[in-house]
C-alpha cells in the first residue's frame, strides 16, 4: 500500500497521468508548482544574499527616515513641486511669486493664501512645510 508521500508524486511517469482521478492529477500538478515556487524564492532570496553580502539587514533606502521638510520662504519651485504632495510645478511658482510679493511666510498656514491651495493640501503637508 503506497502511502502519500513525496515519491508518490516525484516518481509518476508521464503514462500516470492518464490513470490518475482528477483530485490526484491537480494534487500533482500543484505539488510540482509549490516545489517550483519554493525553489525560485530560494534562488531570489540567496542571490539578494551574493548581491550585498549580508542576510538580514535592513538596507538604507529600506530603513523609516524622519519626513523631510521644506523651509517655503527659501525653496526653490522645483523643491516645492518635488517634496510637497499635491504641488506641481505651477503651484510650486505660485507660492514663490506670493512669497516675492508679500515676504516671507511667519506660519506654515499662511501657506494657504496662495491661489490652489487650499485646507486639503495644506493638511496633507503640514508636518512637511517649515518657515525660517
Amino acid at each position: 500500500m503506497k502511502s502519500f508521500a513525496f515519491e508518490s508524486f516525484v516518481d509518476a511517469s508521464k503514462e500516470d497521468y492518464f490513470n490518475l482521478s482528477e483530485e490526484d492529477f491537480f494534487m500533482k500538478k500543484n505539488f510540482k508548482y509549490f516545489i517550483f515556487c519554493v525553489a525560485a524564492l530560494f534562488a531570489f532570496h540567496s542571490s539578494s544574499i551574493l548581491a550585498d553580502g549580508h542576510a538580514g539587514e535592513a538596507k538604507p533606502e529600506m530603513m523609516m527616515l524622519e519626513p523631510m521638510t521644506v523651509n517655503i520662504n527659501s525653496a526653490s519651485s522645483e523643491d516645492l513641486a518635488v517634496h510637497l504632495k499635491g504641488i506641481g510645478l505651477k503651484t510650486a511658482q505660485a507660492i514663490i511669486d506670493y512669497r516675492n510679493e508679500n515676504g516671507d511666510f511667519s506660519s506654515p498656514e499662511d501657506i494657504m493664501n496662495v491661489k490652489g491651495i487650499g485646507e486639503h493640501t495644506f493638511e496633507t503637508n503640514k508636518d512637511m512645510i517649515v518657515v525660517k
